[in-house]
């Protein structure tokens, strides 16, 4: 069985999209021993920052490593290729790292990091494949077959790949839409957050997935417990989104930005540590979604990592 592609996804920044990427990767790899690729396509690469520290972000960098390489491939008109471009280790859990040291894998993640440059190097190949006539949605379609092309080989080493995709519509972002399956939608429950998602789901139905309302799971990140956060919920899964699978709302907290907050790239954390009160939403909220896919693919949520 191949990987199930997902990506995390809203035009809407600021909603805990790279975060709840993170809680859905630690989460899948601990609890069910999901073998997890994240795919940062988002320049500000902020998933890729957390993960290998902005030490191990820029490492990886100059060592070639990345979505940047991918699009140069793809700039040069070279054959697309992964082998050398994932960092196959970016767990930071200590127990998945102890499991291993065993030779007793009980889960893990790599990642296929981004970098700031990335955003430079899209605009280039825009700037120059406009120039010749090219279209946006060409472009996006161009791209889209590339990276498709580039996983191909590699997805059947993953149970998961999870896309971080950026919180604006450009040809690149569009291609991580379009390889995706499944569609993790954060958002805040205020009328601002509500209002860009429900213009995401609507634009994503018009142009990627018209079967949209399916594939899609909502999760209600930083929430407060007031009755105004009550209230924009309540009419989110009544009213703007009522015929989507939500998952357990993340509530606000300062250990969730503790959490995301690596050390150093050799730096460590227990699953209590690194979360603290977090952990058990953490559980929910893999357990919510692995529930998800596996409905959707007519298997139960263990069948979703292969022995």
């Amino acid at each position: 069985m191949s990987a199930s592609f997902v990506a995390i996804a809203n035009l809407k920044g600021g909603v805990g999209k790279s975060t709840t990427t993170l809680m859905l990767a630690d989460g899948l790899a601990y609890h069910y021993g999901a073998n997890v690729l994240v795919v940062d396509f988002d320049p500000q690469a902020n998933s890729s920052q957390m993960m290998l520290t902005e030490r191990g972000l820029q490492m990886a960098y100059e060592q070639g490593k990345g979505v940047v390489s991918l699009l140069d491939q793809f700039a040069d008109g070279a054959p697309p290729n992964l082998a050398d471009l994932i960092l196959p280790n970016a767990v930071t859990l200590d127990e998945l790292r102890k499991a291993e040291q065993k030779d007793q894998r009980r889960g893990w993640i790599s990642i296929l990091p981004s970098h700031p440059s990335l955003r430079f190097s899209e605009m280039e190949v825009e700037e120059r494949l406009y120039g010749q006539g090219r279209r946006p949605s060409e472009l996006a379609s161009d791209l889209h077959r590339h990276f498709a092309a580039a996983l191909e080989p590699v997805k059947s080493l993953y149970d998961i790949i999870l896309i971080d995709t950026p919180p604006y519509l450009s040809p690149l972002a569009r291609a991580g839409l379009m390889l995706a399956e499944t569609y993790v939608t954060p958002t805040l429950a205020d009328p601002v957050s509500i209002w860009g998602t429900k213009q995401f789901s609507d634009w994503m139905a018009g142009n990627i997935a018209a079967d949209i309302a399916t594939r899609n799971f909502i999760v209600v990140t930083r929430f407060k417990n007031t009755r105004y956060a009550r209230d924009a919920e309540h009419e989110l899964r009544t009213i703007y989104l009522k015929n989507r699978q939500f998952g357990p709302t993340i509530p606000e907290s300062v250990q969730a930005l503790q959490a995301m907050d690596r050390a150093d790239l050799d730096s460590y954390n227990t699953m209590r540590g690194k979360y603290g009160n977090l952990r058990g939403d953490v559980r929910r909220l893999s357990e919510s979604f692995a529930g998800f896919l596996a409905t959707r693919m007519g298997i139960t949520a263990p069948q979703l990592v292969r022995n």
